[in-house]
């Protein structure tokens, strides 16, 4: 952790993690992450831990994924699997099926390459060879639906934060499941997780999106917590 010049610091310490972050700082006053080494202007340690990270390092971390620099490629070093879903700009996809082809490669030689079917949520068929997937990027499968206990974690998050909520039941499909949320000056919010095109494997705790109808209003994908402080301080 590096911080060079500043007018002051502040730390802190919260159940799961130590937070820091500087005041009144100066343009050269930053700290490093130690992971991906990338200048912030506050780092996080999880309990137990002994390295300073960037917030996007931390909730990888406090996610069970690794975290480092981001990679642009985010296909892995083998064949994709059929189920394997993949995120591009024009949607989800799913990994269909698969077949080996032999392509010529250099000096006239022969070698195998993967030619994949994969299918929209829409239905939609494309056939792609994989040296042309660039744009198609693996969601990993731990968070390619949002779960019960993650749920559970957002309902928590609004009771703790004095909100009164209720949700459509539909607690068997967690990835239909609206919850309906009455904020501190009666503003009715309505909760939803968002969909694969819109979730950041690098970012795995932001799931979740709220829409108020008066005045219209849309807020960014958030984590649960971040999301029910943030219905909590909205102005009227």
């Amino acid at each position: 952790m590096s911080a060079g010049r500043h007018f002051g610091l502040v730390i802190s310490r919260m159940p799961r993690l130590t937070y820091a972050a500087t005041v009144l700082a100066s343009a050269d006053c930053r700290f490093v992450c130690s992971t991906c080494y990338t200048d912030c202007w506050a780092i996080y340690r999880l309990h137990g831990e002994t390295v300073w990270m960037c917030s996007g390092c931390t909730d990888l971390k406090d996610n069970g994924l690794m975290p480092g620099p981001r990679s642009f490629h985010t296909q892995p070093p083998r064949p994709l699997r059929v189920g394997e879903q993949l995120r591009s700009p024009e949607g989800v996809w799913e990994v269909t099926s698969f077949r080996r082809v032999w392509t010529w490669g250099g000096r006239r030689l022969q070698q195998q390459a993967c030619v994949y079917v994969v299918t929209r949520e829409d239905g939609h068929k494309e056939e792609w060879r994989g040296h042309d997937m660039a744009d198609f990027h693996l969601i990993p499968a731990e968070f390619e639906h949002i779960t019960r206990s993650r749920c559970n974690e957002l309902g928590s998050a609004l009771t703790a934060a004095g909100l009164s909520w209720a949700d459509n039941g539909r607690r068997a499909t967690p990835r239909r499941l609206t919850y309906t949320v009455t904020g501190p000056r009666g503003r009715q919010w309505s909760i939803r997780p968002v969909p694969g095109i819109d979730f950041d494997p690098w970012q795995p705790s932001n799931l979740w999106r709220a829409v108020r109808a008066t005045p219209p209003y849309q807020s960014p994908v958030m984590s649960a917590r971040a999301l029910a402080d943030h219905i909590r301080e909205s102005p009227a």
